[in-house]
């Protein structure tokens, strides 16, 4: 897409960029207060107009679907802004760097804008350092983390000239030393820390996403051994330390685990100066921190209390604090719009019941042996299914991590009412995929029906959405669209079939191979049949033939 700065997207951004950036991020302390002030009651990206339909940045939802078709992602450039200007806000003038998250939503838009913003990047993939190049991130603002590097991606990110490597494992740092040989390099290293820490939060009881990251998890360096591998990085004169860095975890909720970790990592880096003559840099809170304050409707005043208890120490001995947010930044600022399919009821039998009894010969109707007064509706239970375009190859946070999000109707229609009292539906939100966890929400309760044709969102869907998305039971990815300006700008086009599969190739060669193996095949019966002696063996596995009699001797 070519750079138009009067008309075209890049243009769009870069002065909405220069308009805004001289609100937050040229402010005085005190003018950050009341910047806080002003924004702590958020509101969604979304609401109803005077005629309940749903709009997000002044746009119709259903003109939206009408236009770009559904499932559709869709995000509030406004939104993406304020996330940014308040956690800057909330640090301004003080010693830190914040390093987005790039796997919460690695659209190259996306990273385009926030590098704009003057963000870091934090990143996991030698992919995702890719992404960010394309996106025109400076490479001096990307840091690689990640336990499982391969020896392409560290080549990649040294020749890249990325600022820092978090390595997690002594041969990692073998292969960062050999890469920097090569290249006549130095490269900053962080140590990952496992900090072996039971971190309170808020997963799904059977979720793998949690957030203890102990000695039992594969993440870091166990904090036993961080003197002896940071001295190994100090006799390198390939490698430079730069900090410490600890994966906090994802969801964690409790402010006592972040200032258990702290301590840990403090007292780690005042060991390394003491005992090694190390000085590291900054500390680096990696795992989206504070990630989870969305989820937990913290305001601006909440989150510049966590911020200021957790960083106080770390400022006063003069190292810098980095912070990987990425929920933060985008979870808020987008929405998934899907359009409802077909609402189909099932009835099922509940099995605590025994279901004997008859059948009327005059109506056809089940009576229950229990008596004529015996409901039907103790007997059977209903549930209706609305089923949507998206499933959870579009959005597999609710199947993956448990995690719920609001579902909003896009038109409000008048409660139905019976005697005076509002009706209330209830609908389990369901997926087209053809597995069981493919449910977006079960008991969705509504004061209206709802009908085949309509559209909903699933709200807080602009991080962990996308960038997870797949293509699994061969769906075309979303299309994704940047609200700005009262405007739609495609950021992402719909996938198209072929697009699926356009780097795999047939097998020529199996056509001819099968007519090998039935020609084989049709030779040796015809061998059998033409053979005069019923005792001959072949052996159509290609072994030498020998007869009855041989077999005998």
């Amino acid at each position: 897409m070519a750079e138009k700065e009067d008309g075209g997207f890049i243009g769009q951004i870069r002065r909405l960029s220069r308009r805004l950036s001289g609100n937050i991020l040229s402010a005085d302390p005190k003018d950050v207060r009341a910047y806080m002030a002003r924004n702590e009651s958020k509101r969604s990206i979304y609401s109803y107009d005077n005629e309940d339909q749903l709009r997000v940045g002044g746009i119709l939802l259903k003109d939206l679907a009408e236009e770009f078709g559904t499932p559709l992602y869709i995000y509030d450039i406004n939104r993406i802004y304020d996330n940014y200007n308040l956690l800057a806000g909330v640090l301004k003038k003080k010693n830190f760097l914040l390093s987005y998250s790039v796997r919460a939503n690695s659209n190259l838009a996306v990273l385009n804008i926030l590098s704009r913003l003057g963000s870091g990047f934090d990143v996991a993939s030698g992919g995702e350092i890719a992404r960010c190049l394309a996106a025109g991130v400076d490479p001096s603002r990307i840091t690689f983390s990640g336990c499982g590097k391969t020896q392409d991606e560290i080549d990649f990110a040294i020749k890249s000239g990325i600022y820092c490597i978090n390595a997690e494992a002594w041969d990692e740092l073998n292969r960062i030393e050999s890469v920097c040989v090569k290249y006549n390099k130095i490269q900053n290293v962080s140590i990952r820390i496992n900090a072996d820490t039971h971190s309170e939060g808020t997963m799904s009881p059977g979720s793998q996403h949690g957030h203890s990251i102990t000695t039992q998890s594969k993440y870091g360096v166990p904090l036993a051994d961080a003197l002896e591998i940071y001295s190994r990085v100090k006799a390198s004169s390939t490698m430079r330390i730069k900090g410490i860095s600890c994966r906090v975890g994802t969801h964690v909720t409790h402010l006592e685990s972040y200032l258990e970790i702290r301590d840990k990592l403090l007292h780690l880096a005042d060991e390394l100066r003491q005992e090694s003559k190390i000085c590291v840099e900054h500390l680096d809170f990696g795992g989206e921190f504070v990630g989870n304050l969305n989820a937990m409707n913290a305001d601006a005043t909440e989150i510049s209390n966590w911020i200021e208890k957790i960083a106080s120490p770390i400022l006063e001995r003069g190292l810098k604090l980095v912070l990987d947010p990425g929920i933060n930044f985008m979870a808020d600022a987008g929405v998934l719009l899907t359009k409802i399919e077909y609402i189909k009821t099932n009835t099922c039998h509940s099995k605590q019941e025994s279901f004997s009894g008859t059948t009327s010969p005059r109506t056809g109707s089940f009576i229950s042996s229990h008596g004529p007064h015996y409901h039907l509706k103790h007997q059977f239970a209903k549930r209706t299914f609305a089923v949507v375009d998206a499933g959870f190859n579009d959005f597999a946070r609710t199947a993956m991590l448990g995690q719920s999000h609001h579902i909003v109707p896009v038109h409000q229609q008048q409660a139905v009412m019976v005697g005076g009292i509002t009706s209330d539906f209830k609908y389990d939100i369901v997926g087209p995929i053809t597995d069981a966890a493919d449910v977006f929400c079960r008991d969705f309760t509504l004061n209206h029906k709802l009908s085949a044709g309509e559209y909903l969102i699933i709200s807080d869907a602009g991080s962990y959405g996308s960038s997870m998305s797949s293509n699994f039971q061969s769906r075309n990815k979303s299309a994704e669209i940047l609200i700005i300006e009262r405007q739609p700008i495609v950021i992402r086009e719909r996938q198209k079939y072929e697009e699926q599969y356009s780097n795999e190739k047939l097998v020529p060669e199996l056509k001819l191979n099968s007519s090998k193996i039935i020609e084989e095949a049709e030779s040796q019966e015809e061998l059998i049949e033409e053979s005069p002696d019923t005792n001959v063996e072949v052996d159509v596995g290609g072994g030498d033939n020998e007869t009855t009699d041989d077999k005998k001797e």
